[in-house]
């Protein structure tokens, strides 16, 4: 049976292989019979594994299945490679499935319940600079086994120059964009001291939405009894042109029909006005009991969690 020429095609294309068929019995095809320039290939074949190497690879797979991934999962979490087992299957921060997470990223743990929770380490280290040690989803302390791990593996990266905090995404989807901006109020609100499901604030529906700005807006206005130095304190600008903390009364903003997103945009630049524009952690925690207070007495969920905040 022939095969291909084992020469070259030529002096100007060596690099190529002759496309002509060996004949007479040679390993050349009539042209290169005389010249047998052998063509090497750019990437040559490896030989067949003998049966001594066989067995080395071998054990080192077992080595890995036994030890490597021990050691992985000590690392990065019981889910590393069974995603299925964890409770939530997305990213908290960019709501992609929770499989997309980068391997170098993937932080699990187990809580007291046996419940197992899925993380970019990322994510976790943002909640630390904000000082909230809480799982974001049932708001229970992460255990100190878990910090400790969790701890060491970013003091790992840092060490390998591998950046812990996450960077400028051109390509987030608007939703993604949208869940970080409420993942930042709450984060802060949690940061004072006062711990909110955010899913409370997104399964809000419109006459919800109404009724919390009516709220905050008469304790700020007629409740409680301010003066405009100690409101400019908590809020500063308050009453200033571009930074007006209330743009509307409640009328005005019935008679504009709006809908969820307008609403959720709107409460959302509000709440994070009270938490942030005060100068100090004191004034801040102002503003935040009058977010919580609003939001206790128009949401049960908030107002189980601060029935103390509830007026009747």
């Amino acid at each position: 049976m022939s095969s291909l020429c084992k020469s070259i095609k030529s002096k100007k294309y060596s690099h190529l292989q002759c496309p002509n068929q060996s004949s007479g019995g040679s390993e050349f095809c009539a042209k290169h019979k005389r010249t047998k320039v052998l063509w090497v290939s750019s990437t040559p074949q490896r030989p067949p594994l003998t049966r001594k190497q066989k067995a080395a690879a071998e054990k080192i797979q077992r080595f890995w299945l036994l030890n490597g991934r021990r050691k992985a999962l000590a690392i990065h979490g019981p889910a590393l490679f069974e995603s299925s087992i964890t409770t939530n299957n997305t990213d908290i921060y960019t709501l992609a499935p929770s499989t997309t997470i980068p391997f170098t990223y993937h932080f699990s743990y187990s809580d007291d319940a046996k419940r197992v929770w899925v993380f970019d380490l990322r994510f976790l280290m943002h909640l630390l600079h904000h000082g909230n040690l809480k799982n974001p989803y049932t708001q229970e302390a992460i255990p100190p086994n878990t910090l400790e791990r969790l701890q060491r593996r970013a003091e790992i990266l840092r060490n390998q120059k591998v950046p812990i905090v996450y960077m400028e995404e051109a390509n987030l989807t608007p939703e993604q964009i949208w869940n970080q901006k409420v993942m930042d109020v709450f984060l802060k609100l949690t940061s004072l001291g006062y711990g909110v499901n955010m899913c409370w604030f997104e399964t809000m529906t419109v006459l919800a939405h109404v009724n919390f700005y009516g709220r905050l807006y008469a304790m700020w206005n007629y409740e409680l009894p301010l003066t405009q130095v100690q409101k400019d304190i908590i809020v500063p600008g308050y009453k200033s042109g571009r930074t007006i903390l209330f743009k509307w009364t409640p009328r005005e903003t019935m008679e504009g029909l709006h809908d969820i997103r307008w609403w959720r945009k709107h409460n959302l630049a509000l709440m994070n006005a009270f938490l942030s524009r005060g100068q100090d952690r004191a004034t801040q925690g102002c503003g935040a009991l009058y977010i919580l207070t609003a939001l206790a007495n128009i949401h049960t969920r908030v107002g189980e969690a601060f029935p103390w905040l509830v007026q009747d």
